[in-house]
């Protein structure tokens, strides 16, 4: 272990030690000479030279300390200790103990659990998935150079961010054939189901979405004007130019989706005015946006830019249509966080980091707090002696 200093022209308040000395000096006790009338017939001799002289050293010297202490703490010590060397087994969640008995993992090492804050592995393992790509970079990181790293993986593991991670180090990855116990299988995502409710101008515009559920199969309900779809997974079809309803609006701000006919106006939110702003969601084949797409609370707003007719949509008379229009209706897709371990297995190549030193300036506050303690009480002895 050594130790350095992060700042070492702090050391210059070392000068401040001469501050007690002095203090010392001048507080010495003062003796006042008293003139008696036999005394003034003797011969004047000369007086011995005083030599110098400090009064109460265990003061004076814990002053002193404490000074050299603040000096040091100002000049931010650090601490480079022996590293832990010893080699680190990680386990994702989602591993059995019985894989663990069976694996040959060296007898020394440090076992944890691949979660935050690296749980000890005799703790219960995490029940949610975890951030496991940035855990690993995070890990390879903290430990020393040349520390062997063993991950035990399940096969299958919820946690990576589309990424391979590179590490610094060789990497004992050992796959084990375990579902994770917070994962699920994933479903493919079902069609929307259309509601639907248009006024007098624009019952022909029910025609073309009609027929995309068909090709959907999907069902497809009324809309009353002042309902609301049962779930926020559906999909309300709003084709008038009057105003939607409060209610209408407020499932929309919950996480519904709306679809709205070229001429219905935006809902009016003074205090959102940038949730309004569509941008295009479907274009044709030049590029012409059809279709636009804006937010409202946690929903989505979709505005047709032309009528609902094969006039002004030529979209409309292709077999592509409602393909394109359930794609246009699909919530953003989320980057894949599921991945297979053998797959996924990490690379070395990355810079190793330097291991972080330990700082000590807590530690020296605190022995700081204490030798000023003591100091106070000796000083206040002191006093209460001498006035006693």
């Amino acid at each position: 272990m050594s130790l350095s200093l992060l700042l070492p022209a702090a050391l210059a308040a070392l000068a401040s030690l001469l501050l007690p000395l002095l203090l010392h000096l001048a507080r010495r006790d003062n003796v006042r000479p008293l003139d008696f009338a036999a005394l003034r017939w003797l011969r004047a001799r000369p007086r011995p030279r005083r030599r110098l002289r400090f009064d109460e050293w265990p003061l004076l010297l814990l002053r002193l300390l404490l000074l050299a202490l603040l000096a040091l703490w100002l000049a931010r010590p650090v601490l480079h200790g022996a590293p832990d060397l010893r080699p680190m087994v990680a386990v994702m969640p989602g591993v059995p103990a019985s894989a663990l008995s069976a694996q040959q993992l060296p007898e020394n090492a440090r076992r944890h659990w691949l979660a935050q804050g690296l749980p000890a592995l005799d703790a219960p393992p995490p029940a949610t998935p975890q951030p496991i790509a940035s855990l690993l970079r995070e890990l390879d990181a903290d430990l020393p150079a040349g520390v062997p790293l063993v991950v035990l993986a399940t096969a299958r593991f919820d946690g990576a961010d589309g990424r391979v991670p590179q590490l610094s180090r060789e990497l004992d990855w050992r796959v084990v054939d375990a579902m994770p116990a917070a994962s699920k299988p994933a479903t493919g995502q079902s069609p929307p189901t259309l509601y639907l409710h248009a006024d007098a101008g624009h019952t022909a515009a029910l025609r073309p979405l009609r027929a995309a559920a068909r090709a959907w199969q999907v069902e497809v309900f009324d809309l009353a004007a002042g309902a609301t779809p049962p779930a926020t997974s559906a999909i309300a079809a709003w084709l008038s130019s009057t105003p939607m309803p409060s209610a209408l609006r407020d499932w929309i701000a919950r996480g519904g989706s709306v679809l709205l006919a070229h001429d219905a106006p935006l809902p009016a939110n003074t205090a959102l005015p940038a949730n309004t702003a569509l941008a295009p969601a479907l274009r044709d084949a030049a590029g012409t946006p059809l279709l636009e797409s804006g937010s409202l609370g946690r929903g989505r707003l979709l505005r047709f830019r032309q009528p609902l007719r094969p006039a002004d949509l030529p979209l409309l008379l292709e077999a592509e249509f409602p393909q394109r229009l359930r794609e246009a209706l699909a919530p953003p897709m989320q980057p894949p966080a599921r991945a297979d371990a053998r797959a996924f297995a990490p690379t070395t190549g990355a810079r190793a980091q330097p291991t972080a030193p330990r700082d000590l300036q807590l530690w020296l506050a605190l022995l700081i707090a204490l030798l000023f303690a003591i100091e106070r009480w000796l000083a206040t002895a002191r006093r209460r002696g001498a006035n006693a």
